[in-house]
């Protein structure tokens, strides 16, 4: 090969393309586009090792990492379930957080209730579609802790091993 030309990857045989997802094989460290080989890019950060076409019967199918988020989504099972939450922390997750736009907190509509307001009939009337800012919590039946009332407070009430 001329030391001018783009090396090509992939079984499809072309040049890298910036705009297309590609993972590499853990065996033959060689490059593949995730659709040639059916790997979305999400699914890229649950896969532990990959091996690519040729060199998985020899050296078995790709390997998943424990998952330790079990509560989470699975993107990888049937896309009927695409009208499911994104998950906090995923690759989808942050990829949508870093491209959307967030108000200035003046444009944000708060509400501003006492606690004697804020009742389960009210959410029926009103439903909870701003914030709401309880500028007096006489009403709300709770007691809270004192403004100096710490974390370690909470560790010495109940028990480190409880954390």
């Amino acid at each position: 090969m001329a030391s001018d030309e783009e090396p090509i990857y992939c079984i499809c045989r072309l040049p890298y393309d910036e705009t297309r997802f590609m993972i590499e094989c853990d065996v033959c460290n060689d490059w593949f586009h995730g659709s040639c080989v059916g790997v979305q890019e999400h699914q890229a950060a649950d896969i532990e090792i990959y091996h690519c076409p040729e060199c998985t019967p020899r050296h078995g199918p790709l390997v998943l990492k424990h998952r330790r988020n079990w509560h989470r989504h699975d993107y990888s099972e049937d896309s009927s379930k695409k009208n499911s939450a994104v998950q906090t922390g995923t690759v989808v997750f942050i990829k949508e957080l870093k491209a959307r736009t967030f108000p200035s907190a003046d444009e944000i509509p708060i509400k501003r209730l006492h606690g004697n307001q804020i009742t389960p009939s009210y959410f029926e009337d009103e439903g909870f579609t701003v914030p709401i800012l309880c500028e007096k919590k006489d009403g709300l039946g709770l007691t809270l802790p004192p403004s100096s009332f710490t974390v370690q407070d909470v560790e010495q009430l109940v028990g480190k091993e409880n954390l």
